[in-house]
């Protein structure tokens, strides 16, 4: 039963990729992007998938090839020789078969291909993008998974958070837990790190390093967990207070939770992502931190941490149901602290939280 509803999964999403090629004079839909791999076929790793009207192949080096077998659902899988090109062999494979669509690939690659099949193929990221965003059942239930994950885990910070320890000793712990778990690492782009934790004025960085900076009376701790669970993406971030805490960082504490309070609320179906912005940035503005809230309210996440739609100034895309998104409002005052809350939610015209973690300030020590 459960292999049947798998693959009714897949046998949608792809017919989905293939309805969206269509629209663009398209009859195969290519993809060597590990996650959109994984999003057709069940398996991440170095391949190419190819759908068409005939099937899904597979194409994958002897490396993966049985790993592979393993994973995929309804797919089709061709292992390459040793030595043999992969790319050539998928050339072969798509050649004189009718005009394709590929993802986002490398540009040396994107080149070669063009080469072969000059007006037989065009790239376009956004088809899978687009059908992505919308995420189903299954996907749902992943995420809720991890969910309860990055519960279990701020509820473990508690017991590390005190003076003296190390902002990296302190992610070193968190990072076990979350392998232990079940869960993967994915990084940010823009960071080295697969967590953050940022005390003190460190915490005035949106995206700060790990330093060797001992925790002390009277910091902010802000520590923004990613984790990946079964191929999905969760993104939540909290802020604690480390012995007393002064009224500029209560105050402040507060203007974040109620603009993300305001966030959550305004993510419904038939918002445009300017609008939730709007409601949340209007709220910091009003307490006169608006040069303090450097970054957009949020973003998509999924099988990426950051992928469409984009929660910013004057963003015009329409949330959908069944979209997942960040709402993470923050301000960062430089030198001095900076304080964000973030919860993966789901759009629906009952938007529901992934995270039920407590966003009270927390006093610790």
């Amino acid at each position: 039963m459960v292999v049947t509803i798998l693959v009714d999964m897949f046998t949608k999403r792809r017919r989905s990729l293939l309805e969206k090629a269509r629209k663009k004079d398209c009859y195969i839909v290519c993809s060597a992007t590990p996650q959109n791999v994984f999003y057709i076929t069940g398996f991440w790793g170095d391949g190419t998938a190819v759908i068409s009207e005939d099937g899904t192949t597979l194409f994958t080096n002897p490396l993966e090839g049985e790993r592979a077998k393993r994973s995929v659902k309804d797919c089709d899988v061709i292992v390459s020789e040793i030595g043999e090109s992969l790319k050539e062999l998928v050339l072969r494979h798509v050649s004189s078969k009718g005009k394709l669509c590929f993802d986002d690939i490398q540009m040396p690659l994107q080149i070669t291909i063009k080469k072969v099949l000059k007006d037989d193929v065009i790239f376009d990221p956004d088809i899978f993008h687009s059908v992505r965003r919308i995420k189903d059942e299954g996907e749902i239930s992943v995420i809720t998974q991890a969910g309860k994950m990055i519960d279990k885990l701020f509820s473990h910070v508690l017991t590390l958070i005190r003076p003296k320890v190390r902002e990296r000793d302190l992610a070193a712990e968190l990072l076990a837990k979350a392998v232990s778990f079940g869960c993967d690492l994915p990084a940010f782009p823009s960071t080295q790190n697969p967590i953050i934790v940022a005390s003190g004025p460190n915490s005035a960085f949106p995206h700060g390093d790990l330093t060797e900076r001992k925790l002390l009376e009277d910091d902010v701790v802000v520590i923004d967990i990613v984790v990946r669970f079964k191929g999905y993406i969760i993104d939540t971030t909290r802020t604690f207070a480390l012995g007393r805490v002064q009224d500029e960082i209560k105050d402040v504490y507060e203007v974040v939770r109620s603009a993300q309070e305001e966030g959550i609320n305004a993510v419904k179906p038939g918002a445009t992502t300017g609008d939730v912005d709007k409601k949340v940035r209007e709220i910091v503005d009003a307490k006169g931190y608006k040069q303090f809230f450097i970054h957009g309210t949020g973003h998509g996440v999924g099988l990426d941490v950051h992928e469409p739609p984009s929660l910013k100034i004057g963003g015009k895309e329409v949330l959908q149901n069944g979209e997942t998104v960040t709402v993470e409002p923050g301000i960062y005052i430089p030198h001095k602290f900076g304080i964000r809350i973030e919860d993966t939610v789901l759009v629906s015209e009952r938007t529901k939280s992934f995270t039920r973690f407590t966003k009270e300030l927390l006093v610790l020590g």
